[in-house]
């Protein structure tokens, strides 16, 4: 049995196809990861599957897909979720009971098994997400691996035969992440059961993967073993902003500049690339050039001593004490839980310390007016439907411009101007709540771009986003940074942290571990170890961290340059 698509197509607008001529088969106990720049149409694909799309979201739809025999399309979503289980981006959108237990049987129990059937599949079920022993627990009281993984346990109680997960680790910190994905290895180890993943983190999964779908403003562009799809169209796919391997990438790059590498050695991961070149310190690199913010500057913002609690649970924030200085590029990292947003919520306002000082210019925060410190601060939320208000795209970063009495002259040019960098325009008179989550994010750091503010704060500002908007959204942050504007951005996205940072701040359980260079904080051992992060790819090939040298920015180019020394050569038939 498999899944066979012919020349699927699906649309609301004729002339804004979300699908267009869709063909593939999957093979039973493949794992597919499915890749695609945001709003290229990998959700509506997902959705397909189980008979949502158009049973349940009113679409125009052509072609047919067969699931093992069935058609979604004229079979009851609820017999299809026997068939294929669906978990989503959000698990808070997912869960629906109170309770761990009632959540995993809630759909046995709506298909009337019986209650012998039901005991077993809630056991069976938590057993293989390991969450047996948290099945009396409240839900919401669950971290955000730990929901993840009771949302694919509810799923696995159907017993389904695939698997269909989209972005499932996007609002997960780095050892959520590492939890799903070591939980489906277990998963495939244990079953024949056919996986279909939408990711970005194409690096933590790319060694489980078996096949890549690769889709393009609504067309499959790339179909194939990932090995033979980088290889042969890595170029083409990096140009259009899709996430790949950053070993992948660097080897690209190599090859573009007259490095022989033949397809059936291109390397994905970090062992691939040692494989064919151990990596050695022989070079002197090109270090980065951190330029100092702090030299003769009086802080912007300053925390005297800080502590925060919520109610009725320990301090969220432990006596930070820090100073943060005009036109840095400051980036807070740690585990979900930490402290980081709590952190950034004090300097806008939204809390308030429960002992100490948060200082904006010497002045005490919780003393300031709202309004003023919000012409001086921006901030974008983790989650962008929290502050999306409006109908269309253009009227929602107009919004923070018109309520200011800015001219409707002055607020369509500069408008204009942000959603055009942000690539938004052809979107402009959409309701964002449409909006896939990638192009929300990008919404919603375009509202703060549209004024002047000296801070902008953003929480998690490259969540769902794939590289290519990733990199653009980054450019534009360093850009105003450049202006002397101060970017302050909690983030779990190592690459960017790298690529951009110019100060670490590493959290956890509430205090700050770490306040150094990204240099330092790549080569910290028990920074890494406490904060749940690791190095990059290029790092572990590279060995920065036993080395005690971590090359950050330049890194990438360095090691271009060893690969393309003269003097070295590549293992077996690679050769330059």
């Amino acid at each position: 049995m498999s899944i066979i698509a012919e020349n699927l197509s699906v649309w609301v607008h004729e002339d804004r196809p979300m699908l267009s001529n869709v063909s593939f088969e999957i093979k039973d106990g493949e794992f597919v990861l499915v890749l695609g720049t945001s709003g290229s149409g990998k959700s509506v694909f997902s959705l397909c599957f189980n008979g949502i799309i158009p049973q349940v979201v009113p679409v125009y739809y052509s072609g047919k897909i067969l699931v093992n025999g069935r058609n979604p399309q004229e079979t009851p979503v609820s017999e299809m979720a026997t068939e294929v289980g669906l978990v989503f981006q959000d698990p808070d959108a997912q869960l629906v009971a109170m309770y761990v237990e009632d959540e995993v049987v809630f759909g046995p129990e709506n298909l009337m098994f019986e209650r012998n059937e039901i005991g077993e599949r809630l056991k069976n079920s938590l057993e293989m997400v390991g969450m047996w022993d948290f099945k009396d627990m409240h839900t919401w009281s669950l971290s955000g691996g730990q929901k993840q993984r009771v949302a694919i346990g509810s799923v696995l109680s159907m017993k389904p035969k695939i698997l269909v997960l989209d972005e499932p680790t996007s609002n997960l910190d780095p050892a959520g992440t590492r939890s799903v994905f070591e939980l489906l290895s277990q998963l495939r180890s244990q079953s024949d059961l056919t996986v279909i993943a939408i990711e970005h983190k194409i690096d933590e999964l790319i060694e489980q993967v078996d096949r890549l779908l690769v889709f393009d403003k609504g067309q499959l562009i790339a179909n194939g073993h990932p090995r033979q799809v980088i290889s042969q169209q890595g170029d083409e796919l990096m140009k259009k902003g899709i996430n790949l391997p950053q070993i992948s990438e660097m080897a690209l790059g190599a090859r573009s500049r007259g490095l022989a590498i033949p397809d059936d050695k291109f390397p994905l991961t970090s062992k691939d690339l040692t494989e064919l070149l151990p990596a050695t310190n022989e070079f002197i690199p090109t270090q980065r050039e951190i330029v100092s913010n702090q030299n003769g500057k009086s802080p912007q913002v300053s925390f005297e001593h800080v502590t925060f609690s919520y109610p009725y649970r320990s301090p969220a924030l432990n006596d930070i004490s820090l100073n943060i200085y005009p036109g840095e590029f400051l980036a807070i990292v740690g585990q979900n839980g930490a402290g980081k947003t709590t952190l950034t919520k004090l300097m806008v306002g939204l809390l308030k310390a429960t002992k100490g000082h948060v200082l904006f210019e010497g002045q005490d925060i919780a003393k300031m007016p709202l309004e003023r410190l919000t012409e001086k601060v921006g901030y974008v939320f983790q989650y962008p439907d929290n502050q999306l208000v409006t109908d269309t795209v253009f009227d929602e970063v107009a919004f923070s411009m018109r309520i200011r009495g800015y001219s409707e002259d002055k607020v369509k040019n500069t408008v204009d101007e942000v959603l055009m960098e942000m690539e938004l325009t052809s979107l402009i008179n959409r309701h964002p709540l449409t909006l896939s989550m990638g192009e929300k994010r990008r919404l919603s750091v375009a509202t703060m771009l549209v004024l002047d503010q000296d801070i902008i704060i953003l929480d998690e500002p490259t969540m769902g986003m794939d590289w290519g908007h990733t990199v653009s959204t980054m450019k534009i942050c360093q850009k105003i940074q450049k202006q002397g504007h101060t970017i302050i951005m909690v983030t779990h996205d190592m690459r960017v942290v790298s690529n951009w940072a110019d100060r670490v701040i590493a959290m956890t359980d509430g205090k700050v571990l770490l306040d150094s260079a990204p240099q330092a904080f790549f080569v910290d051992e028990i920074s890494l170890e406490k904060t749940h992060l690791s190095q990059l790819p290029v790092c572990r090939w590279r060995n920065c961290k036993l080395n005690s040298q971590a090359r950050c920015t330049t890194c990438v180019e360095d090691s271009l340059n060893f690969l393309l020394d003269p003097k070295r050569q590549l293992k077996q038939e690679v050769a330059i």
